[in-house]
């Protein structure tokens, strides 16, 4: 049975604001908004872990993520959600919402749930991290390859890792009008991401091991960062 279950995936700085006044309005206004919508499970948002500058400056990443997860696609044409949307398309230029949305470093997807095919997910109580991992622009000659490894290979080595509680893999997917999903820069075809207990998984083996396969290139790499989690929040 195919998994409904879709994510919003948004990664951004803070747009100039005082910080913790933006990240009050992110989590008390925005988040809280969607959190009353019906199909809406759970948002989380995180900082990007010490270090992880340290990446190819192709994929220094934005200091924030936020993950919206929607238990099917309908949600987001959904007349609740889209009343939401319509209210904060209205706000002034130097409103919040508007100015978050308009930062140059953001960068946002929806995606559709892939693997495991179907699965009941709740937000472990005891992963404090995730690592999230993102490809794209892949040639057709590499997908099935690609798939059949993340599916067959890596993600089975990483849950034999002590510290490794999920791992999922997403899809990129059209908006309800059949546009792209994509805002802004590096967004990947395709999302993994592990709920872990630290944020070491980067250097694991099996992530080690991976760096040869022809999709770790860097034009089709867009993502591989570890971000700790701040907000939690559920119906």
């Amino acid at each position: 049975m195919p998994n409904d279950r879709t994510i919003i995936f948004v990664r951004a700085n803070s747009p100039g604001f005082d910080e913790t006044e933006w990240n009050d309005w992110y989590e008390n206004q925005h988040i809280a908004a969607r959190l009353e919508i019906p199909g809406f499970l759970c948002i989380r948002r995180f900082r990007l872990s010490d270090g992880q500058t340290s990446n190819p400056a192709s994929l220094v990443a934005p200091t924030y993520l936020a993950l919206y997860e929607v238990d099917h696609p309908d949600v987001l044409s959904s007349a609740p959600y889209m009343k939401v949307v319509k209210h904060e398309a209205s706000l002034g230029s130097d409103s919040f919402e508007a100015r978050t949305r308009a930062q140059p470093h953001i960068s946002r997807g929806i995606f559709r749930q892939i693997f495991p095919p179907a699965d009941a997910y709740t937000v472990p109580d005891e992963a404090e991290w995730l690592v999230a991992v993102g490809h794209g622009d892949l040639p057709d000659s590499l997908h099935k390859a690609y798939d059949a490894w993340y599916n067959t290979e890596h993600i089975p080595a990483c849950l034999r890792m002590p510290g490794v509680v999920t791992a999922r893999r997403f899809e990129i997917q059209a908006t309800a009008s059949g546009a792209s999903s994509k805002v802004g820069s590096n967004v990947p075809d395709y999302v993994a991401l592990y709920d872990v207990t630290h944020d070491s998984l980067l250097s694991s083996e099996p992530f080690e091991q991976s760096d040869s396969a022809p999709w770790q290139a860097v034009e089709y790499c867009k993502m591989n960062h570890a971000y700790q989690c701040i907000y939690r929040g559920e119906r």
